[in-house]
């Protein structure tokens, strides 16, 4: 009987209902850096009138599901210079919505094992970055940076004149990630996974406590938490438990001043002046 009440619990849990979108409208900046969160690590930057679509995710799939409302809709995206991926998974990597993305987004960055699937997709200038290497997009130089996930993955710093920030994706702590930080000393944002999911006990992501570790060295003068608002795979894969108050103790823990913490809910937006 146990066993029966624990399966039926399960299946709730994976069928709950995926939240309605916010009907949220994107606005230009004149800031340094804008910075749009639509959920889980799906990210409009704009930095120097310039803009990107990190890991756009619109839609759940049966081992993926969103637990966030869509902070913006597909027809609300702004016009944006060229997509981010940062590896293959669900919640990261969508191929039906970026089938239609590249009818008006023809450019996209990505590791390098994905960049036939891509131009399967539909994408006219499929830019493969492995770690290390750079490219120019409009004022922003993207350099693909390590990071270690059960995928091949790329963390990216995107450079302007005016900012530097790392994107994390969905990587776990490793510690080349002092490599980075050496790299690129004068960060002003991180965008570091706190979701802190888990299969069969072996992390797979960043979960709040390696993220504030992360944030210590980094030592960015702003932390936005990504990769957080996704659930599935119950009761094998797991996340962390109120993961944005987990991640804002540990890195008090850390020494980590609580006015660096950006929270962005879905659709909300953060200008950044330096």
């Amino acid at each position: 009987m146990r066993r029966v009440s624990f399966l039926a619990a399960a299946l709730v849990a994976a069928c709950t209902a995926v939240p309605l979108p916010h009907e949220g409208t994107y606005h230009v900046s004149d800031a340094d850096l804008a910075v749009t969160r639509i959920l889980h690590g799906s990210l409009v930057l704009e930095l120097s009138k310039t803009t990107v679509l990190v890991d756009p995710w619109f839609n759940s799939t049966l081992g993926t599901r969103q637990t966030e409302p869509l902070g913006l809709t597909p027809d609300r995206l702004p016009a944006c210079a060229a997509v981010l991926i940062t590896h293959r998974h669900a919640g990261h990597y969508d191929p039906d919505a970026l089938a239609e993305i590249a009818k008006r987004t023809p450019r996209v960055i990505a590791p390098p094992p994905l960049a036939d699937k891509l131009r399967a997709l539909g994408f006219a200038e499929v830019i493969p970055l492995d770690w290390w290497a750079d490219t120019t997009i409009g004022s922003i130089r993207v350099t693909a940076v390590p990071a270690a996930h059960s995928v091949r993955e790329n963390g990216y710093v995107l450079t302007s004149n005016h900012v530097r920030l790392y994107i994390g994706g969905d990587t776990r702590w490793f510690d080349e990630l002092v490599d980075v930080a050496t790299a690129f000393p004068d960060l002003d944002v991180a965008f570091l996974p706190i979701g802190g999911e888990s299969i069969l006990g072996f992390h797979r992501t960043m979960g709040p406590r390696h993220a504030a570790r992360a944030a210590a060295l980094l030592k960015p003068r702003r932390i936005v938490p990504i990769t957080y608002g996704a659930a599935g795979g119950f009761p094998f894969v797991w996340y962390a438990d109120d993961p944005v108050t987990s991640f804002r103790e540990a890195a008090t823990a850390e020494g980590l001043a609580p006015e660096r913490i950006v929270v962005l809910q879905p659709g909300e937006s953060w200008h950044y002046y330096r």
